[in-house]
């Protein structure tokens, strides 16, 4: 069968060009996953932002794989006559499609690349239906929205008291005004030294969303070895974080302690500004940390343009 994927458009047109970059190796990576032989083809849609590719029919399990792609707006089988069927959008949102977009603030991750972020680790990982997502460097909880919208129980950790608050209290708000049913509990996650780490639990039917005060570099003693399916983070795009320490350095430490918190078996996605932080020095602490870390083919081309300080990439590395 021949296909047309329309993409998700892009308001900035340089930004567009790159995420069809994007849109094409996620798409590999989700193909060879479900171990479906495909070829690309250039027919395209003139004027709109598609891939073109031949494959076997999807099973309904597959065509729901698929249906979390980040960037699909809907998929058409293409007739001879050039005619488009429609066969399936996106999936549907368990809480609301708004959910992570509407709290703006400076340097926050757009929500549909934090889509293929999580996407990339749970494709390399085990691929549990009912997930737990971990992320170690949460700020206002965009990750964690993204997770709850796919069904998941999400937790996230930061050093950020006040960014933690609001991420906290605009969920509630969120909840309230669409009169989600929801319980909240507050407690402490015990930590070497007589220390703990403060959290907050809101649970709903979709799922469960904790935040919780803590050091990157303590999330093993926080939460547990072998606890998440998989773990997502946009790491910081600047040279420092927290206590004045460089990057690079927080990772040497935070990375052994990441991996443990993951089963075996699970995956973990980082993204991080390249004109900082190489792919290569990324990829050999994530193998530092005891991962095996994918690459080539699609794993080599995530790397793309955000501004004029940024290129972003993506290292994803499983724990054995």
């Amino acid at each position: 069968m021949r296909y047309t994927m329309l993409l998700w458009p892009h308001a900035n047109a340089r930004y567009q060009a790159e995420t069809e970059k994007l849109a094409r190796a996620e798409l590999e990576v989700t193909l060879a996953r479900l171990g479906v032989e495909y070829t690309w083809e250039e027919s395209g849609v003139e004027g709109l932002p598609a891939l073109d590719f031949a494959a076997r029919a999807f099973t309904d399990a597959e065509a729901r794989v698929l249906s979390r792609h980040s960037l699909l707006y809907a998929l058409f089988e293409r007739r001879e006559d050039g005619a488009l069927l429609p066969l399936f959008g996106r999936e549907a949102p368990r809480v609301g499609g708004d959910l992570p977009g509407i709290l703006k603030y400076k340097g926050k991750t757009n929500e549909v690349f934090t889509q293929l972020l999580i996407n990339l680790a749970w494709l390399a990982g085990n691929m549990p239906e009912r997930a737990h997502l971990f992320d170690p460097m949460c700020g206002r909880g965009t990750t964690l929205f993204v997770a709850l919208n796919r069904g998941w129980d999400a937790t996230g950790s930061d050093i950020d008291r006040a960014a933690l608050r609001e991420a906290e209290q605009f969920f509630k708000r969120y909840l309230e005004y669409h009169r989600f049913k929801h319980a909240t509990k507050r407690g402490s996650l015990t930590l070497r030294g007589k220390k703990s780490a403060p959290y907050t639990a809101l649970t709903l039917p979709a799922g469960t969303l904790r935040l919780a005060e803590a050091e990157a570099a303590r999330a093993r003693e926080a939460f547990g070895a072998g606890t998440f399916d998989l773990l997502c983070a946009d790491l910081p795009y600047g040279v420092q974080h927290g206590a004045n320490m460089p990057l690079e350095a927080l990772l040497r430490l935070a990375l052994p302690a990441w991996a443990e918190t993951l089963k075996h078996g699970a995956a973990m996605a980082l993204s991080f500004n390249a004109q900082t932080l190489p792919a290569r020095k990324v990829r050999a602490l994530l193998a530092g940390a005891g991962l095996r870390v994918l690459e080539g083919g699609p794993y080599d081309h995530f790397e793309h343009w955000v501004e004029q300080a940024v290129t972003r990439d993506i290292a994803v590395a499983v724990r054995p």
